[in-house]
């Protein structure tokens, strides 16, 4: 009887812990758990525990909003992931027992920093061997958070055990010869300056003093829980500028997942402070809300086919009619014997080749049998851009589900014909009474962020943009701002920089140009050749600059490449933004160069003279997603020296911008764009253009509708 018992015993060990460490009963078991519990970011954004990274990543197209709050350390950062072996964090800090500066330049407000951080995925986890990744702290800052290190981590039923080397700060502890002095005597010492930022010392990085750190995470799925300590080897209390004082090593926390996307916790770091904090993600490589199919045309019959093709003004009000339901608006069509040729615009859908698609589902439906090809020529704004001749028998097998759009694609052709558009020699021209007025108005918001005077200022403000149409190709936009409310009275800061002040005023553009005329501008678009653009324009460009200029674009539609030159004679505007003007002025100019990388990755590389007079590059880098979104950085270098450009050593940013359909249950044109530049300087400015010609026709050469081709179904 005891051997039984003792018998059941072991087996109900056994399979409790073969029920821990199996991976496969838990991914089945976590289907019905009621959120995914997936690591969360550390303190300073990137993925991690508290003050240490761990080896694990954002999924690919995710973007992370993370607020961290103790004394005397806050943390705000924005982490994106652009790939799933990268990582890259912008990192807003707030020192709170040390002033910014002295009172007459920023009162009482506590120190600022900004940083911004780098983790790239080496080596995946597998079965036996854990994940291992290498990351850079504080890349081009100050030096106030420079780290570097080499982690690993690796899953164990519901554990997580990490374990790595750092250096910089997260070297403090020095409890570890630095590995890589044996290579070169130059990793033994490491210059502790700060400074002003925005250079690259690689020379330090993995250099100076060496600590082992490590952490275990406990995931208790089942009720939304991560459990987590570490071994934190940063040691604040060696600090000379700002010592605090650590009792323990060891850090705790929590972290309870309230939804998919949100997250909160807090934690006990040094042994003597609390912290808490919560994150915001989301996921937009795709796009997870199911859309509307293409709505059911009828197809007429025979005697309806001949006698629209007899009377083909039938025809056209009948296409004109269908395709207005798919909200795709009909500006010229032919109808001969053996083909259609429509353009089409839309303000719904951002995806030409599903234009197309949807377009060429009502030609078919209504043209005769005798038609063989339909041609859809896409437009975007005025300008026609890309030309869809699809096999017309190909096209409607596929719409019946006897095809694909490959077998499309094998008998269709993609052209552009830029300078030629079917508006200027179609037989149906819908007529549009000159001059039409499309106006829109809205609440809007506008931000000062990172300054001395607090980490954000901002307005609220009814927008209001009219838009003017004199004729196809000449318009005139407009938009105005009435102030709600405000906290731009507090700006304080006011500039001494030794440049032109094109940018570094903008505390008086903000506290008097709350009510304001944003924008004035008079625009002309045109292609005087095949894929050449032209753009003329003149008025207030933006809140700061009124000018007149231009650009062209030369954009192959055979090419993954274009070049574009834009030019423009500009002035200063007045602060309260009416009609006035200063008296600052200057030609700014630029060449650039466009290119379209493989993995959806498109490059920029800007050359010319900036709003200040200074001379430089700019280098754009981006990748955008399947779903449409985008992820991007930019740098500028100019000619002017870091000690004259101030705080950064040169411009710098980044931006984002998420299509507004991943949010709705229909397809719809808008995108929420943000960008950010950790400081307004004057040098390395570029004038803001609304309406760029690349930012018109970007995506509209054959690798894009090539890399949307799946769409011409959807």
């Amino acid at each position: 009887m005891t051997t039984k018992v003792n018998s059941n015993s072991r087996k109900r060990v056994i399979l409790s812990l073969l029920l821990f460490f199996s991976p496969i009963f838990l991914a089945s078991i976590e289907d019905y758990y009621l959120y995914k519990v997936n690591p969360g970011p550390s303190n300073y954004g990137n993925t991690g525990i508290l003050e240490t990274p761990n080896a694990r990543f954002m999924e690919e197209g995710s973007m992370r909003f993370n607020f961290s709050a103790s004394f005397p350390n806050e943390y705000t950062g924005l982490t994106a992931s652009p790939f799933k072996w990268l990582e890259a964090t912008y990192r807003y800090s707030e020192i709170k027992n040390q002033l910014y500066g002295p009172s007459a330049y920023s009162g009482n407000q506590s120190f600022k920093d900004k940083g911004f951080d780098i983790k790239f995925l080496l080596k995946n986890e597998s079965y036996y061997f854990p994940g291992i990744a290498i990351g850079l702290r504080d890349v081009a800052g100050t030096g106030l958070f420079s780290s570097e290190y080499i982690v690993s981590s690796k899953s164990v039923g519901f554990l997580d055990i990490t374990a790595g080397i750092g250096w910089g700060k997260l070297g403090s502890d020095d409890n570890i010869s630095n590995p890589f002095k044996s290579i070169r005597e130059s990793f033994s010492s490491r210059e502790a300056e700060t400074g002003l930022g925005g250079e690259f010392n690689y020379k330090d990085w993995f250099s100076g003093k060496a600590a082992l750190f490590g952490g275990i995470e406990y995931y208790l799925k089942r009720h939304g829980l991560r459990f987590f300590a570490e071994y934190d080897p940063s040691r604040p209390d060696l600090n000379k500028d700002n010592p605090f004082k650590v009792k323990t090593k060891i850090n705790l926390g929590v972290n309870y997942s309230l939804s998919d996307s949100l997250n909160i916790g807090f934690g006990y770091e040094r042994g003597n402070q609390f912290r808490v904090f919560f994150s915001l993600t989301g996921i937009y490589s795709e796009d997870t809300i199911t859309k509307p199919s293409a709505k059911n045309v009828v197809r007429l019959s025979q005697e309806q086919k001949a006698k629209s093709k007899e009377d083909e003004g039938l025809f056209f009000r009948s296409l004109n009619k269908s395709l207005q339901d798919e909200s795709i608006y009909i500006q010229a069509a032919n109808y001969k014997d053996e083909s259609v040729d429509v353009a089409v615009a839309s303000t719904r859908f951002s995806s030409h080749p599903r234009l197309a698609g949807r377009s060429a589902r009502i030609a078919s439906a209504l043209a005769n049998d005798q038609v063989q090809e339909i041609n859809i020529h896409t437009m975007n704004g005025d300008l026609e851009v890309t030309t869809f001749s699809l096999n017309r028998n190909e096209f409607d097998q596929a719409t019946s589900y006897n095809g694909s759009s490959s077998e499309i694609l094998n008998k269709s052709k993609l052209t552009s014909s830029s300078n030629t558009p079917l508006i200027e020699n179609a037989e149906f021209i819908p007529t549009i009474n000159y001059p039409s007025i499309n106006w829109n108005m809205s609440p809007s918001l506008k931000h000062q962020i990172g300054g001395p005077e607090g980490f954000y200022l901002g307005q609220l403000f009814w927008k209001t943009d009219i838009n003017i149409k004199f004729r196809r190709n000449v318009t005139l936009y407009s938009s105005f701002g009435i102030n709600i409310y405000d906290t731009f009275n507090d700006l304080i800061n006011y500039s001494s920089s030794e440049l032109p002040h094109v940018r570094s005023d903008i505390q008086f553009y903000l506290a008097q140009g709350k009510n304001n005329l944003q924008r004035l501008q008079l625009e002309y678009l045109s292609s005087p050749a095949k894929d050449l653009f032209l753009r003329l324009d003149l008025g207030y460009f933006e809140e700061m600059f009124g000018g007149v200029g231009g650009e062209l674009l030369y954009r192959p539609f055979n090419s993954r490449s274009a070049i574009g030159l834009s030019l423009h004679k500009v002035k200063q505007r007045g602060f309260k933004q009416r009609f006035s003007f200063r008296d600052y002025s200057n030609t700014t100019g630029h060449l650039t160069f466009y290119y379209d990388f493989p993995s959806n990755i498109s490059g920029q590389l800007m050359l010319g003279e900036y709003l200040a007079g200074d001379k430089g590059a700019t280098v754009d880098l981006s990748r955008r997603f399947n779903s449409g979104f985008l992820l991007g950085i930019f740098a500028t270098k100019t000619n002017v020296p870091k000690e004259i450009f101030g705080e950064g050593s040169f411009d710098k940013g980044f931006y984002f911008s998420i299509p507004t359909q991943l949010f709705y249950s229909d397809f719809r044109t808008g995108n929420i764009s943000f960008g950010l530049h950790p400081l307004t300087k004057d040098g390395g400015a570029i004038l803001n253009q609304q309406h760029s010609l690349f930012g018109i026709l970007a995506d509209t050469n054959k690798n894009s509708a090539l890399r949307d081709w799946s769409d011409l179904l959807d």
